[in-house]
């Protein structure tokens, strides 16, 4: 799987492939622990039932470990050092001779909400993956009943895409 993107930096926001992190021991326990603390019920309200947790001593382990076999995904922190506040999920869809397609979904820590990140963060990938001078089209799934998100995502520029929209999941695009 090519990576969608690297990382990339806004004024507010540092967002880094957690791949470093998940190579060394240390590092994976520490972001496991900061983890645990981001997946909450509220944090999790709305995403699909792939992406919540299961019961278990190893949830958030497995957690991981599902969501890296399946998709590039960042670690979102304050400029600085910083805590985790979230993470951005982006799966990408290849086909040959054809524009790159990626999924995206995000998550932000519940002390991060109102706070603006989300619509900096898909502002900030948005920039990056334009820099990059290849077509893309981006997808963004939204619960019907999470209107926040909706927000976030048309102040990225994203607009609800009816074709795509199914029963229970809203689907918003964006062509780069």
């Amino acid at each position: 799987m090519t990576q969608v993107v690297a990382g990339f930096d806004t004024e507010r926001l540092q967002a880094a492939s957690w791949k470093h992190a998940l190579q060394y021991r240390a590092r994976r326990r520490k972001l496991t622990e900061e983890l645990a603390s981001v997946l909450t019920p509220a944090v999790l309200q709305y995403l699909p039932a792939p992406l919540q947790l299961e019961g278990g001593p190893r949830a958030v382990d497995d957690w991981i470990d599902a969501r890296n076999a399946e998709s590039d995904v960042l670690t979102i922190r304050e400029c600085g050092p910083s805590a985790l506040i979230g993470l951005l999920i982006l799966a990408p869809f290849e086909e040959p001779d054809a524009t790159r397609t990626v999924h995206l979904g995000y998550l932000l820590a519940e002390q991060a909400w109102g706070r603006g990140y989300a619509t900096e963060l898909l502002q900030g990938l948005v920039e990056a993956l334009g820099g990059q001078g290849r077509p893309a089209t981006l997808l963004a799934g939204v619960e019907p009943g999470n209107a926040a998100s909706a927000r976030v995502l048309q102040k990225a520029g994203f607009h609800l895409d009816a074709d795509l929209s199914i029963p229970g999941s809203d689907m918003f695009r964006l062509d780069l």
